[in-house]
């Protein structure tokens, strides 16, 4: 289709259907415009899709994302005039449990707005209208309208606001260094002419976001450039209109004041600096990107004072592997649990009001989070983890709405009071503010909302000071923060003295000397005094980047203290890092006091991490048995739209076919995971299996079904074979089939990607999708053993991931798991039998999912609260198979995670040898 005829057409219809007739026929435009295929010439099933069953969040109601494409979008329509603000906040409540995608689509049929959901950065919204379109208007930056819309489809990332704002902030600051190195020149002291400069950059800042008059600044840079013996003037009356509020040039000025407009006073300019500063200003300063604006302004003032306490550059990816885990994951998991608790008393009635509570509740406590970085530098850390808290915040108000709450019953609580920093360079630490100001005003900008009065407030939790030592030589309290983290400057042993004086070196040995051995490098003090304040249980988790030199040598004793009053969850041992054109290797690394069970060693479930930043028990030696080979397997691929709703399906099965056959024969019920973990969807398939096409046919609106909703797919497809055979499932499973086929009416399944890791009775007479996993087992032995903590622990740490579930990949998890040595328990079979009971009373009695009742079971878990009686049952059935699993191992209970691991592995090398 070509954008003119695109256009042509949209603008006629878009006033004219309903958000339900034209969606699906405009989606079908968009991609034959940009030559890519529709949800149903893709094949992709649930991938890619119209109409992607989801859960709304912490409702408990069942929605529908109008389409979706895993690891692209999101894609939610309106109607001609209706709220696209509201389709971007269904959209959101749709993204946590579709996988997070990065982009967030909403269209009334004339309009697009493509809203990015990058975590770690300021959002970005593109909006598109059908003369951009037509007219492949240019959009910011390299992209145009068409190419946005194509990125949709085969790159997201060149979407990411990161990209673009990288190159606008390396423009900026090369430019304001300039005028700052200028500056310096003509005599003007170093933190004079910074504190100048960052008033004329935040107003630059102020005036893109519409804070300030548009077109200001570039007024005022003009006169100074012809009149520079004013110019001293002409700021001082711009920042005392700043600091209070008032008229500047006519022009009614916002109230600013924070410390950085707490007087009026400036420095005066030449004509050449005005120039300079003028050509910064027609960038699009509101396009900054605040996690690297701060160090690259300072290196590109002041790379002697950095370079003397071996202070250094942190990319956002870096930042992210320390924030997301540290900070994020924890709370998300709270928040998961706030959802879940809500999705239960949606559950009854009149329990709207309840659940509402709780979300408003978890508002309150976001609110009240602290972090602490306490070697800020220019505050990188500060802001990436602002914008992530900014972003849960925003989840969790939308959710607040859609349970009802006014729209002043939950306003923005999340504010940059929030943070808190340490710095000993004034000018780091006068850029750290800045930074989280500006990261703070671009989030506010990108989604709406009212600027407070006065604009900035002054952020004293964020100190110019020495993170570890007083002036006095005594240790250096830092303040209260539930979260610390940070990068802290690299120095080592030999290099301290030379860079930091021989006094304040033998005064910092001395104050941690019953801590630290004295060739310890810098770096370790910051990690150290965290460890002692998450033993007191002022601090709930830390985690930093260091050099990797942390892992040996007297160096490790930080790391050694850490697992003595805590433990390590989270580790990359050895990354490489560029500094200033030098290569770095670096240790990233998070820590608490213990609570958290999972850890975490390069990205991959781990027993343990040692003090070394290694693990012990290596599962990767574990070998496939032969035992159990052919017993597991991944359910059938269709690549096609075979399946049928439910209703229709039946109703198939009353219709006869011209030569008696029976449609019960090709239509069978069809489920995948999300079938076993929660509410079935109620899917059939018409399942031809290997019979041949002239089979096939006999089977009338079956085959019908399959020749318009799957063949012209089909027939488009690069494999000769799923292009041939178009009315058979791409991957149809024989094998699979073989193996339950012998099976007294029932097998074991499993969903591929799950929560909690949970082995189901599934009826013979269903056919699997690839989402769920089968075992070809009939006995109640195995499925005791199977959901048994010792196999569900081995699952997981054999497993990949996908966000925060497990996957279950059968070839690493079932093929290696070695099995009681005795293939039967009595002990076993009664245990897993009261299992079966257990789940299905909840099921039917309590109407609880598989899903909400491992959600409760864990929740009451976390919290010791007494369980109700069919929780406390499903705890019971659980502790009972547990202990008698162990004993057909011959092993005492309980054990460890890590002794059950070290157990299974050994069991698994015996016999793979032998």
């Amino acid at each position: 289709m070509h954008p003119h005829d695109f256009a042509a057409k949209w603008r006629t219809e878009s006033g004219r259907l309903s958000e339900r007739a034209g969606y699906q026929e405009h989606w079908r435009d968009l991609c034959a415009l940009l030559g890519e295929p529709t949800p149903t010439q893709a094949g992709l099933g649930d991938d890619y899709a119209f109409e992607r069953h989801v859960k709304k969040v912490g409702t408990g109601e069942t929605g529908f994302a109008d389409v979706f494409k895993r690891d692209h979008f999101i894609v939610e329509y309106k109607a001609q005039g209706k709220s696209l603000g509201k389709a971007w906040q269904q959209a959101l409540l749709y993204a946590s449990e579709l996988g997070n995608p990065p982009l967030l689509v909403v269209c009334d049929l004339s309009r697009i707005e493509i809203h990015t959901n990058f975590t770690g950065s300021s959002p970005r919204t593109i909006a598109l209208t059908l003369d951009d379109i037509e007219r492949d208007a240019p959009v910011g930056g390299d992209l145009t309208a068409l190419s946005a819309l194509r990125a949709l489809f085969r790159d997201p990332g060149l979407l990411d606001p990161r990209q673009l704002r990288e190159r606008v902030t390396q423009d900026a600051t090369a430019q304001v260094g300039q005028v700052a190195q200028a500056l310096t020149r003509r005599g003007v002291e170093q933190t004079r002419a910074a504190h100048f400069l960052m008033r004329v950059v935040f107003a630059m800042f102020a005036e893109d976001v519409g804070l300030l008059p548009r077109g200001l600044m570039t007024r005022v840079l003009k006169r100074a450039q012809h009149h520079p013996d004013r110019s001293e003037n002409y700021f001082q009356e711009l920042f005392t209109a700043m600091q209070g509020g008032g008229e500047f040039w006519g022009e009614d000025i916002r109230h600013f004041n924070g410390g950085l407009f707490d007087d009026g006073a400036a420095l005066p300019i030449t004509g050449e600096d005005a120039r300079a500063l003028l050509q910064a200003a027609t960038l699009d300063w509101a396009q900054v990107e605040p996690a690297i604006f701060g160090t690259l302004f300072e290196n590109s003032l002041d790379d002697a004072t950095r370079s003397r306490r071996g202070a250094h550059y942190t990319s956002v990816r870096d930042i992210l592997r320390i924030t997301t885990p540290v900070l994020m994951d924890d709370l998300r998991r709270e928040w998961a649990e706030v959802r879940e608790r809500a999705e239960t008393l949606l559950m009854k009635r009149g329990g709207k009001p309840a659940a509402l509570e709780a979300v408003m509740a978890f508002h309150v406590r976001l609110a009240g989070v602290t972090v602490l970085d306490p070697a800020c530098g220019s505050g990188n850390f500060l802001v990436v983890a602002l914008t992530q808290l900014l972003d849960l915040e925003q989840e969790v108000r939308t959710l607040g709405a859609e349970l009802g709450a006014g729209p002043f019953a939950m306003p923005p609580k999340v504010h940059p009071r929030q943070l808190l920093g340490l710095e000993i360079e004034a000018f780091a630490h006068e850029l750290a503010s800045v930074s989280v100001w500006i990261a703070y005003f671009q989030w506010k900008a990108a989604h709406g909302g009212d600027w407070d009065t006065p604009v900035l407030h002054r952020l004293d939790a964020i100190q110019h000071t020495d993170a570890l030592l007083t002036p006095e030589g005594t240790e250096q309290l830092w303040p209260a923060a539930e979260f610390i983290l940070g990068n802290p400057p690299f120095l080592g042993d030999k290099m301290m003295r030379e860079r930091l004086g021989a006094a304040y070196t033998t005064t910092l040995r001395s104050v941690y000397g019953d801590r630290l051995p004295g060739q310890s490098d810098l770096v370790c003090y910051w990690p150290e005094k965290a460890r002692a304040l998450i033993e007191a249980g002022s601090t709930r988790r830390a985690g930093f980047v260091t050099t990797n030199s942390i892992r040996g040598g007297k160096n490790r004793t930080v790391l050694e203290r850490i697992k003595v009053s805590g433990d390590l969850f989270m580790a990359w041992p050895d990354e490489p890092w560029l500094q200033d054109g030098a290569a770095v290797r670096v240790s990233l690394f998070g820590f608490d006091d213990g609570t958290q069970q999972e850890h975490r060693l390069n990205g991959q479930l781990v027993q343990i991490i040692n003090a070394d930043l290694s693990s012990n028990v290596d599962l990767t030696q574990a070998l496939r048995l032969p035992e159990n080979a052919n017993r597991a397997f991944t359910g059938v691929a269709p690549a096609g739209a075979f399946d049928v709703p439910g209703h229709v399906a039946r109703q198939w099965l009353q219709l006869p076919n011209p030569d008696g056959v029976d449609n019960a024969d090709v239509l069978r019920p069809y489920i995948g995971g999300d079938d076993v973990t929660g509410r079935p969807l109620d899917r059939w398939t018409v399942d031809f299996n290997e019979r041949t096409l002239e089979d096939a046919q006999r089977y009338r609106r079956p085959m019908q079904h399959v020749e318009s909703a799957v063949r012209p797919v089909r027939l488009q497809n690069n494999e000769r074979k799923t292009r041939e055979q178009w009315w058979q499932f791409k991957r149809p499973a024989p094998a699979m089939r073989a193996a339950i086929a012998g099976l007294k009416g029932r097998f074991l399944g499993t969903s591929e990607v799950s929560k909690h890791r949970t082995f189901v009775w599934v009826d013979s007479s269903v056919v699997p999708s690839k989402t769920l996993t089968v075992i070809a087992a009939d006995d109640d032995f195995t499925y005791g053993v199977l959901n048994s903590r010792v196999h569900t622990l081995w699952a997981d740490r054999m497993g990949t991931s996908l966000e925060s579930r497990s996957r279950y990949t059968p070839k690493t998890t079932f093929d290696t798991f070695p099995f009681p040595p005795s293939l039967e328990s009595s002990a076993i079979t009664r245990a897993a039998v009261y299992l079966e009971q257990a789940r299905t009373y909840l099921r039917d009695v309590q109407g609880l999912t598989l899903t909400a009742s491992y959600n409760a079971l864990n929740s009451y878990r976390a919290t010791g609260a007494e369980e109700p009686v069919g929780i406390a049952t499903l705890a019971d059935a659980h502790a009972q198979l547990d202990l008698a699993v162990a004993a057909a191992y011959g092993w005492d209970w309980p054990l460890s995670d890590d002794e059950i691991l070290t157990r299974l592995l050994a069991l698994n090398l015996k016999r793979a040898v032998r």
